[in-house]
């Protein structure tokens, strides 16, 4: 018996060493990736590059040229895709989001929500976010760090899931913005010492971010909340609006969310201290807008599932703005970019996906051009999180987070919602939903 253990164990190991040469992998090789017959949006500003080949080398871009590649017949660990002919572009952002959090809230589910479902609605929203092409986004609110847990099981690969950079509770002063037990919960403080022990201890739990609601803020409770983070290497992101916008800029934050009510000397200021700029423009719609989104989308052919149609209009109407604000908040984002403001894009509101996708399109439909469009979702938002060098454009020598889509989006926005591929960690994600899976709106919506 011990000698047919020892047969059978060694049959075993022999089957394994030759399927691994008949299917040419061999384990000391890195493997390689080649993605042919594409056209590439490198989202630098550069023209587009026709007809050209991306070579990944396990997580990173190590070749890019022009041609098609010719495998060599006995090349060894060599996974091929030919792209037929579509766009390669980086991996989408969306720096504006809270991952468990409701808007609309019909069915009245985060009312006394335990941690629990909360946690799994999370990492729900988050996976199917990627499977829209987003390998990047931000978190600007969340409960019972929530936010920090789901990024570390991303980053040690427990789940395939998006990059998260991820800020915790938001901090705001006592009855201020977001303090209501509903969405995400804000911290309240009084005073620059409590403001202080709450960037630390949010910086205990290892956040990358600290976010301030600075309209009920007091200046002393501003600037602490600047300098502990600054002194400890984070940046600071304010859910803002005139006329606190302009002291926030003046005193060292380094990004401003919503900026409701923007004027020109705020914009100004900046665009010359590098101040970056998530205008939420989806979440500031009148319903003439709304209607005109919707009219478009509708002629393109993207009306055809009445649950995604309804559910995105009843999150729009739910933050339906007056005629007068909705033109100005458009008319802040056409300044911001006019001004070399760094602007990038984030929904607010959930699911991340399909919400992901309109403020990249609301974007376009505010004047703003497809590739600048692109730029906003792609590199400036990870110059912003401090990951440029190795994120957010298709260069060689960065992390091959990377999307394929079948139509030129530089043609028509819209074409990123022909999604073909997407790579993470130069890796292909699966976009397929489990079989029986319930969808996000009827869960939720």
């Amino acid at each position: 018996m011990k000698k047919l253990k020892i047969l059978n164990s060694l049959m075993l190991i022999l089957f394994i060493f030759t399927s691994s040469h008949l299917f040419g992998i061999e384990n000391d090789l890195p493997l390689k990736t080649v993605l042919t017959n594409c056209h590439v949006i490198d989202c630098t500003g550069s023209n587009i590059m026709r007809d050209m080949t991306v070579i990944i080398t396990e997580d990173t871009i190590t070749d890019i040229s022009h041609g098609r590649y010719k495998k060599a017949e006995k090349e060894k660990n060599v996974r091929f895709f030919d792209l037929q002919g579509a766009y390669l572009l980086p991996g989408l952002w969306n720096v504006h989001t809270h991952l468990e959090d409701l808007l609309p809230d019909p069915h009245n589910i985060l009312k006394e929500e335990p941690v629990g479902p909360a946690a799994i609605r999370a990492g729900r929203n988050a996976i199917d976010a990627l499977k829209r092409g987003f390998t990047g986004l931000r978190i600007v609110g969340e409960r019972d760090y929530l936010d920090i847990a789901w990024r570390d099981a991303f980053n040690e690969g427990i789940f395939v899931g998006p990059r998260l950079f991820v800020c915790a509770n938001p901090i705001t002063a006592t009855g201020g913005h977001g303090w209501e037990p509903e969405g995400p919960v804000a911290i309240q403080i009084d005073g620059p010492y409590e403001m202080r022990e709450a960037v630390r201890e949010h910086i205990k739990h290892g956040v990358d971010w600290i976010k301030i609601m600075d309209t009920e803020l007091r200046l002393d409770e501003l600037k602490e909340a600047v300098n502990t983070a600054h002194q400890r290497g984070l940046k600071v992101t304010a859910h803002s609006g005139e006329p606190t916008s302009y002291r926030s800029v003046i005193n060292g934050v380094d990004c401003l969310e919503h900026g409701y009510g923007l004027k020109d000397k705020t914009i100004q200021l900046m665009a010359e201290k590098g101040v970056f700029y998530v205008p939420t423009i989806v979440c500031n719609l009148s319903a003439e807008y709304i209607k005109e989104r919707e009219k478009r989308l509708a002629k393109l052919g993207y009306s055809t599932d009445s649950e995604v149609v309804e559910g995105r209009k009843l999150i729009s109407f739910a933050d339906e703005r007056s005629p007068e604000t909705a033109l100005y908040q458009r008319k802040v984002l056409q300044k911001a970019f006019k001004a070399g403001v760094k602007v990038c894009t984030g929904s607010d509101s959930n699911p991340m996906g399909e919400l992901g996708i309109l403020e990249i399109e609301q974007f376009v439909l505010s004047g703003i051009s497809e590739m600048d469009a692109l730029i906003a979702a792609t590199r400036n938002c990870a110059e912003m999180c401090g990951v440029l060098a190795e994120l957010g454009t298709v260069e060689k020598g960065k992390l091959a987070d990377l999307i394929v889509v079948e139509e030129n989006p530089l043609e028509n926005i819209s074409n990123l919602r022909k999604l073909k591929m997407v790579f993470k960690n130069g890796l292909p994600v699966n976009l397929k939903s489990q079989e029986g899976q319930a969808s996000f709106w009827k869960l939720y919506f």
